[in-house]
């Protein structure tokens, strides 16, 4: 039972990322949907470095 749901999963990943990847604009759209870029196209700011951390 544990195989078959594993199987699954991986298949459903293997799909959503042939999907997210088929194009420039697809993978913008999830990166936006996921939340690590905005939707003016910045990083989120939980993916960037303060100031502190640059030094």
């Amino acid at each position: 039972m544990a195989d078959e749901r594993q199987e699954r999963l991986k298949n459903a990943l293997n799909a959503y990322t042939k999907k997210t990847t088929a194009s420039p604009k697809a993978a913008r759209e999830a990166l936006i949907l996921e939340g690590i870029y905005t939707a003016s196209g910045e990083l989120n700011k939980n993916y960037t470095t303060t100031k502190a951390e640059k030094r």
